[in-house]
């Protein structure tokens, strides 16, 4: 028995110190996984918010062999693949990596950390590729992954509430679905997730004003920026708290095209122009980092508005270079009005021609552009040269324009209601809101059963001049009469929808 007994004793030893062994070397070939945005990983995320992937690429590459347990090379890697598909919107690219994609999220998810960053990182990943999966219409494929990233921000939430960085993402998309279209709202109903905008811009105004000391924070701080300033002017219609959030952090906007494009974006928004076209001419050259076509049309378009001779170059570069399909029937289209204002029928026949045909109408200014090719509606000049002046917030010369209009010759209902409408915007910016109110009633009674955005906006711009006015019994009656009674208009509809929704949310309604 006591042979027996020392026998276990020494057996249990043997299997401890077995197991011991186990746990040494396990530990010692699988490291605990770190968060640690080193000197390498700050130089590498610098370059990423540069668009100067192939640097950024090689830095990473080298991290990830020295340093495997660091999830922040997995992180930083995922950006650069959502930003590279995010401005090209290359179907053949987006092909290539899809699979890559998908493996470096299982990795991460494989990753064993118990720490905030790990599901921020997550969030990251799987709202990046459902906003590429939008922008191929892999609808479905988009709302599963908004619903795992929703699912991670919520654990956070609940384990780490003081971890800031995730106000970004869950803000964001409290404010996107504070306003969904009934066209998505299979996509709220699915994700369990009724938003509210003003508790994610409070959310993500947090992160901003709080006091993060650490390096990695810096690109991120300009992201959430972006966004917020976005949202204000998109959803909250306060372009100017947009533009003065967004300022201070794009000045180095000469040498740093991301910085570049958020500035002229904001800028545009904020009825800058000029300074839009400035901003965009001296963006820094593309041989250094990863072409943003994009952008030429973004100057192509602020130079159409300023009636600038050159306007057409910038569109001709973007329908050359640009691999996407999104703006190119925008853009064609824009070509065929320069076109008209300098009376070249054919070049602009052509060009509607191109419109039809080329790209895809998925977005609404696309679907827009498509339907007015496929009209094959030459606009009148002034008409025209008003309409693109009010859309650079030149108002003075627009009205001057409008003025010279003779509405008795206007052959086609579009530019009849083109020009009530516009009058109405003008003295509806430049302060005269009860002029404008009438005009807008004007169009809404013209328009209310043609297929034209007009009347819908109308009523839009009445509510939003009534809720300036604090009289948000009549701004309801407005947003409600904008978003459900014009239901033969085809225009704009998604965009009409949700922004009602937003402005009734504003009011409490």
């Amino acid at each position: 028995m006591l042979k027996a007994s020392i026998f276990k004793k020494n057996m249990y030893k043997r299997v401890l110190f077995f197991y011991a062994i186990i746990f040494v070397f396990t530990n010692s070939a699988f490291p605990a996984t770190v968060f640690n945005v080193n000197e390498q990983c700050l130089k590498a995320q610098k370059l990423i918010f540069e668009l100067k992937f192939d640097e950024a690429e090689k830095i990473l590459q080298s991290e990830g062999q020295l340093n495997k347990e660091n999830i922040a090379v997995p992180w930083l890697s995922e950006s650069i693949l959502f930003l590279k598909l995010f401005i090209s919107e290359d179907a053949e690219l987006y092909e290539k990596s899809n699979k890559n994609w998908s493996n470096l999220i299982s990795q991460t998810e494989e990753y064993s950390f118990n720490n905030a960053w790990y599901r921020h990182i997550l969030s990251d990943m799987f709202i990046h590729r459902a906003l590429i999966r939008f922008k191929f219409n892999e609808n479905f494929s988009a709302a599963n992954d908004i619903q795992t990233a929703f699912k991670y921000l919520k654990e956070n939430k609940k384990m780490f509430p003081s971890f800031l960085a995730d106000n970004k993402n869950y803000g964001l998309l409290c404010c996107v679905f504070s306003s969904v279209p009934s066209k998505y709202q299979w996509l709220a109903k699915m994700i369990g997730f009724e938003g509210d905008m003003q508790t994610g811009l409070k959310e993500i105004e947090l992160y901003l004003k709080s006091d993060q000391t650490y390096k990695e924070h810096a690109c991120m701080r300009l992201e959430a920026t972006f966004i917020y300033g976005m949202i204000q002017h998109h959803l909250n219609k306060n372009s100017s708290i947009a533009w003065s959030t967004i300022e201070p952090l794009t000045r180095n906007f000469k040498s740093h095209l991301l910085q570049n494009y958020m500035r002229a974006v904001i800028a545009g928004y904020n009825g800058m122009n000029d300074d839009m076209i400035d901003v965009l001419k001296s963006k820094p050259p593309y041989q250094n980092a990863y072409p943003f076509y994009y952008m030429d049309f973004m100057l192509g378009l602020a130079k159409m508005r300023r009636l600038d001779a050159d306007a057409d170059l910038y569109f001709k570069i973007f329908t050359v270079k640009y691999k996407g399909k999104n703006y190119l029937k925008c853009a064609y289209r824009n070509l065929s009005w320069l076109c008209q204002l300098k009376n070249d029928d054919n070049g602009a026949k052509t060009y509607y021609s191109l419109a039809s045909k080329k790209g895809i109408a998925a977005i609404e200014e696309d679907k827009h552009a498509q339907s007015e090719a496929e009209e094959n509606i030459f606009w009148p000049a002034d008409v025209l040269k008003s309409r693109l002046l009010f859309d650079g917030k030149y108002y003075v010369l627009a009205m001057k324009t409008i003025k010279s209009i003779d509405e008795n010759k206007l052959n086609h209902i579009r530019f009849k209601l083109e020009v009530i409408y516009r009058k109405a915007r003008i003295q509806h910016e430049i302060g005269n809101l009860d002029e404008a109110i009438v005009l807008y009633q004007n169009v809404i009674e013209e328009g209310a059963k043609k297929k034209y955005y007009y009347a819908a906006y109308s009523a839009l711009q009445i509510g939003f001049i009534y809720e300036k006015k604090n009289k948000f019994e009549l701004a309801k009656i407005y947003f409600e009469k904008a978003k459900k009674d014009f239901t033969d208009n085809k225009e704009y509809t998604n965009s009409i929808e949700q922004k009602a929704k937003a402005g009734l949310k504003r009011i409490g309604k």
